[in-house]
């Protein structure tokens, strides 16, 4: 049995207020999930007027979900501040693998993973012993509108790490840049019984930036990123026009 951390990780990062006049719910938006025959929600924040589009506010707000490889941003971070992290290097740049992560996080440390989670409010839960499982057994959860809450912050160097971290790792999250539009996401996938997909992040468009977040169930092998783009094209983004 695994033992347990009495750390209950309160309060959201994020938790925005929406009400009836800054929130849109778009059933465009379903129809592309329905499409792809997935289950889960999406919201688009644009940050000027603060103003909503989702596509399940309840399931947005209120249900948690193990944050998956989108944790990873976590332990970067940390290990930027601390220099663990070598930004020129090519193991950097292409760090996909699991265990790669998991080698930051032994270096960092349980209680100190443990203080930034908390200092964070990343999300509930009660964290195990295991540092290899918890951010995807669901010993941590976190809500959509969490995961916003964090990427917004991260945007605006907001999060409690030095701002030459935060300006690396927003380099390391940009997938695309040209001249109609930025993206940056961070992603987390689960395979299974239990299949899940997270995508969080924003699209830049005349520098203007607009907050994402989505969460689906499917086993279909159906692309994530192919239904993100879907519903950013729907919105009208990565045409260079917004």
């Amino acid at each position: 049995m695994k033992q347990r951390i009495g750390i209950v990780l309160l309060a959201g990062l994020a938790f925005f207020a929406c009400t009836p006049n800054n929130v849109k719910s778009d059933v465009e938006i379903v129809k592309i999930l329905d499409s792809a025959k997935v289950k889960g929600c999406f919201a688009l924040m644009e940050n000027g007027t603060a103003q909503f589009v989702i596509s399940d506010l309840s399931l947005y707000k209120d249900s948690a979900f193990a944050p998956l490889n989108t944790f990873f941003a976590v332990p970067s971070l940390i290990a930027l501040d601390r220099g663990y992290i070598n930004h020129n290097s090519s193991s950097w740049v292409s760090a996909d693998s699991i265990a790669y992560y998991q080698s930051i996080i032994e270096k960092i440390g349980r209680a100190d993973l443990l203080k930034s989670i908390d200092s964070l409010h990343y999300g509930k839960g009660i964290v195990s012993n295991d540092l290899n499982t918890f951010w995807k057994d669901e010993s941590l959860r976190i809500t959509a509108d969490e995961q916003l809450g964090f990427i917004k912050k991260l945007y605006f160097n907001q999060l409690p790490f030095q701002k030459r971290s935060q300006d690396i790792y927003k380099k390391m999250i940009l997938k695309e840049d040209n001249a109609s539009y930025k993206l940056s996401y961070i992603a987390g996938a689960l395979t299974g019984p239990n299949p899940a997909q997270w995508l969080v992040g924003y699209v830049e468009e005349n520098k203007h930036p607009y907050f994402f977040v989505m969460h689906i169930n499917s086993d279909n092998g159906v692309s994530g990123l192919a239904i993100l783009k879907s519903i950013l094209l729907q919105q009208g983004f990565l045409k260079g026009i917004r």
